[in-house]
């Protein structure tokens, strides 16, 4: 750092003007990493976009853009050659909803300019605070280095918690209106249509996947298939047990309406035996608190007027 500031100040004709070079050098850091961050995200926050990918395949609006035939002439310098790792971390961007075909291309060359501006940043701030030796900004660009790698996949990973917790939540209500569609007459694919509408308000995440299935099926897929993409999309338990019943039924040909009624029930008693063991935990949870912070508050009232009445009776 003291040799950038020399560098700095045998360019610049005083202190002051070399100061004024790594502010405008840091200054131009943060607003590539703000501008990288908006161009790579500013999709996913954008809430027309949003719109769009609710009511059409996500697949559809995967167009390639300037940005994105830039990022892949160049993806051999950030992209794994794993296959299995490209594998893994596709499924990870399908959980967290992130299913366009750029997706996977987008995530590593967000890691890669994390790796690269954080560093560079960590290198520009402790130009301003004094007494930092060596040993001390090193350590720091290693953990922005560190920063930079984990970051995307830890924030992809709280994505993909809160997003198959939001599913999880909505899919009981959603199969309880499949049920009641399929017993007024319905196909399974207008059940489905007519499901995806109904919780369009509720639970829009679960009825932009019905959404992409019904899109998919219109276009020629097998329902089957339609149905196992919407397991490899989600990830979740519940969606998987009931496209495998469904799978099933269609395929050995008994009543797909009996067959939502029983998985309906069924998951209506998982659900009950899994409130049911949390309950049972509540007491087993509450003696941590209670011992440390009811016993001595009860203790305290009971024990400390016995002990100043024995003090009184002392003094006399």
């Amino acid at each position: 750092m003291d040799f950038l500031m020399q560098l700095l100040t045998g360019l610049a004709e005083n202190q002051q003007d070399s100061q004024w070079g790594v502010v405008l050098i840091v200054a131009a850091a943060v607003f590539t990493l703000a501008l990288a961050l908006m161009s790579l995200l500013g999709d996913f926050f954008d809430p027309v976009r949003s719109r769009f990918r609710r009511d059409i395949n996500a697949d559809v609006l995967a167009e390639p853009s300037l940005f994105s035939e830039q990022l892949r002439k160049h993806n051999s310098k950030f992209m794994p050659v794993n296959l299995l790792l490209i594998q893994r971390t596709t499924a990870r961007l399908h959980y967290a909803g992130f299913h366009r075909k750029n997706s996977l291309l987008h995530f590593y060359a967000l890691r890669m300019l994390l790796m690269i501006l954080l560093p560079l940043l960590v290198l520009m701030v402790t130009a301003f605070i004094p007494g930092m030796n060596s040993k001390s900004i090193i350590e720091a660009l290693v953990v922005a280095l560190a920063l930079g790698y984990m970051g995307p996949s830890f924030t992809l990973d709280k994505l993909i918690a809160n997003r198959q917790k939001t599913i999880r939540r909505a899919f009981p209500d959603a199969l309880d209106l499949l049920v009641v569609c399929s017993e007024a007459g319905l196909s399974l694919d207008s059940a489905l249509q007519k499901v995806a509408t109904e919780i369009n308000i509720s639970h829009p995440v679960l009825a932009e996947e019905l959404d992409i299935v019904i899109a998919e099926t219109r276009a020629g897929i097998e329902r089957h298939k339609a149905l196992q993409r919407l397991v490899e999309r989600t990830g979740v338990e519940d969606i998987k047990g009931l496209v495998s019943a469904l799978s099933q039924s269609m395929r050995f040909g008994t009543s797909i309406v009996e067959t939502l009624k029983v998985y309906s029930e069924d998951l209506r008693d998982r659900r009950t035996q899994a409130a049911e063991a949390v309950a049972a935990k509540i007491g087993t949870k509450l003696i941590f608190p209670l011992a440390v912070c009811l016993l001595p508050a009860f203790l305290m009232v009971v024990m400390v007027p016995a002990l100043l009445t024995f003090k009184h009776m002392g003094s006399l």
